[in-house]
């Protein structure tokens, strides 16, 4: 039987999306359909905190509305068990890898002794991409994947590399990740995602936090945000400002399941078995073309955001007895590192604590060291004022004529077959600038097609 079958995606820039299920074991798994029925596939999935099919939509249309993309057909897959029909099947032979943790230090015991659910583990994901791929009788296609997406395509794809013309990631790491840099929160530096606190019940203020509060670290372009309250009769940007805005308001029962993804499963984890051969394959190992997408606007300082000026005393006092967006312990980071103001907005949204982003392609953290070329040697933010930012970004960055993206060049030997930077966007590219993520991406599959 077809779950929840009144679901919807509204009706986007013209293109309509057609919503399907396919049912592996017993489980009906969402999908939504977009573009030319009989052309080559291109399969697309977001990440978690987020309706993914829904929020995928922007991307797509953008895509479909082009007429490069006449041959080409669009399927949007949700992450797998991540429907709010989903029942939890706990298995008691089935324990946690890894413990949780409360900010700012607090570890909440769960390996080895929480029973969790095994569908929600990284391979079982992607093999049930693959099975899904199998029923639609697809054996060949593009994939587009975002964050939580692309940790799944990376599995599905490592084992089953044949599948792939095309693979486009985007604002997720790769092996470049020290366990050492974990600690450079204490620093108010926060790089990758925080899985152990997305394991407990406080990432959702952390979100909430992040995204309405700028703390710990800015989660939204500072360059949207302005935009969205500039333009306040957009409804477009209105309507792409309020699906990131209500990523922490989902469900109760919703982050029961993403808290099921992140008890089976670790940022350093997920690296290593980037490069793990001990199973027989590694992504590391295949040939198909590869593209990295990453916002422009990763890993800035907020002290240098044009216009920053430092919040004072009184308005952090006022966050702490209640105002504006910040919640819980997250308060007292306005306190504890350093924290901007780069426009006056309502609710504190032009409020940043420290920095922008978690995911650096330059310096001393650089998660693609192996992969492109340095804009900043030995450094950490990004800093575009500094002259060896100036001279290796003319050196090694090539803005496309529609000024929708950069091209960072790759390093000799790179797996990397391009390296994407989406011009004013930071994590949530897709929603943010879908048109820029939407040409950047269209490039790659024709150039490679």
């Amino acid at each position: 039987m077809i779950q929840n079958s009144n679901y919807t995606i509204p009706e986007t820039y013209g293109v309509q999306f057609e919503i399907d299920y396919v049912q592996i074991k017993s489980h009906n798994h969402r999908i939504a359909y977009a573009g030319n029925p009989k052309g080559i596939p291109v399969v697309v999935m977001m990440g978690v905190f987020e309706d993914s099919l829904s929020d995928a939509r922007w991307l797509v249309a953008n895509m479909v509305n082009n007429p490069d993309a006449k041959d080409l057909r669009f399927i949007v897959i949700t992450v797998p068990f991540l429907e709010e029909y989903t029942k939890i099947k706990l298995d008691p032979n089935t324990k946690a890898k890894y413990d949780g943790m409360i900010p700012p230090a607090r570890t909440i015991k769960m390996k080895n002794k929480l029973p969790v659910d095994p569908r929600f583990d990284l391979e079982n994901c992607a093999y049930t991409l693959k099975s899904i791929l199998e029923r639609l009788e697809i054996n060949k296609a593009h994939f587009i994947g975002h964050d939580r997406g692309c940790i799944i395509m990376d599995n599905m794809l490592a084992e089953f590399p044949e599948l792939a013309l095309s693979y486009s990631r985007g604002s997720q790491g790769w092996i470049g990740f020290k366990e050492e840099w974990l600690k450079l929160t204490d620093k108010g530096v926060f790089l990758g995602p925080p899985h152990r606190i997305m394991a407990t019940k406080a990432f959702s203020p952390l979100l909430k936090s992040a995204l309405k509060g700028g703390a710990p670290f800015g989660f939204i372009a500072p360059s949207f945000t302005k935009e969205v309250f500039h333009s306040s009769s957009n409804q477009d940007l209105q309507d792409r400002w309020e699906a990131l805005q209500n990523m922490p308001n989902q469900s109760q029962k919703f982050f029961k399941l993403t808290r099921q993804i992140f008890r089976q499963t670790d940022f350093l984890d997920e690296g290593k078995r980037r490069v793990d051969k001990t199973r027989g394959f590694s992504i590391l190992d295949t040939k198909f073309p590869l593209m990295q997408f990453q916002g422009s606007e990763e890993m800035l300082l907020a002290k240098d955001l044009p216009g920053a000026k430092e919040v004072s005393f009184i308005r952090k006092l006022k966050g702490l007895f209640g105002a504006g967006q910040v919640s819980g312990i997250f308060k007292l980071f306005r306190f504890r590192f350093p924290t901007y103001m780069f426009e006056d907005l309502p609710d504190d949204f032009g409020i940043i604590s420290n920095h922008t982003g978690d995911q650096p392609y330059f310096g001393i953290w650089n998660f693609w060291a192996d992969e492109v070329e340095d804009l900043l040697p030995g450094g950490t933010f990004q800093d575009r004022n500094d002259p060896r930012w100036k001279t290796n970004y003319q050196k090694f960055v090539k803005p496309d004529k529609s000024g929708r993206y950069s091209r960072l060049s790759t390093k000799k030997g790179a797996r990397f077959h391009r390296f994407v930077i989406i011009s004013e966007a930071l994590h949530w590219t897709h929603i943010e600038r879908p048109e820029n993520v939407a040409k950047a991406c269209l490039d790659f599959i024709l150039d490679y097609s």
